[in-house]
């Protein structure tokens, strides 16, 4: 299993990026993870669109679904001429996620048509489940709005994103022997009241969830424009050496890990 960064921006990208999202792939399959700004042009640029397996929402802040209407589009129109797709791409996502769309359009004209081109389906954290092909768990995460952490496993192997989150004791237990962490880690620095209010991590609160989830490496992600994900990254290494700064474009193989 790998997992290729298209974007690594928290609430708006920098110059010349897209907010975080993840493509993960394994045995012929892909899936996408989150899809906010400038995240459609960069999966165009990765793959063809209708190779995609499958879309998982995290939560419903604009810088993880913006670009929901964009893919939509990319979908029905991609194929033509000579004919328009005909299928659904699966969609896991909060409850409420059509309710949200339809309030980007309050005629419904264009939304109910961008929704037809996806097969929602509600998360549920009460068991794992199969998506695409794979198995994937969830758990609530410690964030303003309702948020999930995943984890993501096939063929052996691992991968647990912890969306946006402050730290918790749930995400770090849905992380438990990851062969690869991809983690939330907004700021270089932060009060702790600033992380706990807005919901996000610092490097070194995500070097110590990771330390705490004995996961084999960790991944930072999510950064806010305004910070030097080096920095970041220097941060968590004082705690959990295994840590690199995500790199847009990047693809990181997932390790089996105990």
């Amino acid at each position: 299993m790998r997992v290729t960064v298209l974007g690594r921006c928290g609430g708006f990208p920098a110059g010349g990026e897209a907010c975080s999202a993840y493509v993960v792939a394994s045995r012929g399959r892909q899936i996408l993870v989150d899809v906010g700004h400038g995240v459609v042009s960069r999966l165009l640029q990765h793959l063809d669109i209708y190779s995609l397996d499958g879309l998982i929402l995290s939560h419903l802040h604009p810088d993880h679904v913006t670009d929901l209407p964009a893919l939509g589009l990319a979908l029905e129109w991609t194929s033509y001429p000579p004919a328009r797709w005909p299928g659904k791409l699966p969609v896991l996502a909060p409850p409420g996620a059509a309710r949200y769309i339809r309030l980007l359009d309050p005629q419904h004209t264009a939304t109910d048509r961008m929704l037809g081109q996806f097969a929602l389906c509600d998360i549920h954290v009460d068991a794992p489940m199969v998506f695409a092909g794979f198995r994937v768990r969830f758990a609530r995460t410690n964030h303003p709005l309702e948020a999930y952490a995943m984890r993501i496993e096939d063929d052996g192997a691992a991968l647990a994103i912890t969306a946006d989150t402050a730290p918790s004791d749930d995400v770090t237990t849905l992380a438990r022997g990851a062969g690869l962490l991809i983690a939330d880690a907004t700021w270089t620095t932060a009060a702790p009241d600033v992380v706990q209010a807005a919901g996000h991590m610092t490097g070194a609160l995500a070097g110590e969830m990771a330390r705490a989830a004995g996961v084999g490496r960790l991944l930072l992600s999510h950064f806010f424009p305004t910070t030097d994900p080096n920095a970041t990254a220097e941060a968590a290494r004082s705690v959990f050496a295994a840590t690199d700064a995500a790199q847009s474009f990047e693809t990181y193989e997932v390790p089996q890990h105990g």
